[in-house]
């Protein structure tokens, strides 16, 4: 669909379904992403619950890499659209909205957090 994920391995049925902003650390760096909890009701309706992850301005290769997630707000319910097209819009929608928060909160949409003698130092691009 145009959007990356990192399909997180974790237990979490104690989310509920929806959309939310997150931090995500992988080694020492910190990135904002768009993060999916629920069971995809679009793509289809036998689905597990799962988590996955679009890392904003983010290129590369990740599979097999571990990752940790911050959620630190929430974008919106789980829903059913009634086509693929319409869910690319939404995701779309979510990203940016997604991004003005992280504004709003003092965060940039291109942002990596790297550690500096255990300190956090941010590098904004």
């Amino acid at each position: 669909m145009g959007f990356p994920t990192a399909n997180i391995d974790s237990n979490v049925s104690r989310l509920s379904n929806g959309v939310y902003g997150a931090l995500v650390i992988l080694d020492v760096r910190r990135y904002l992403g768009v993060m999916n909890v629920g069971v995809k009701p679009t793509v289809d309706s036998n689905l597990q619950k799962t988590c996955e992850i679009h890392l904003l301005d983010f290129q590369g290769d990740i599979y097999g890499e571990n990752l940790r997630c911050h959620i630190l707000f929430k974008i919106r319910e789980e829903r059913k659209f009634d086509s693929l097209e319409l869910l690319t819009n939404q995701i779309k929608g979510d990203i940016l909205y997604a991004e003005k928060r992280f504004n709003f909160i003092g965060y940039t949409s291109v942002r990596e957090q790297v550690l500096f003698n255990g300190k956090p130092i941010f590098k904004s691009s």
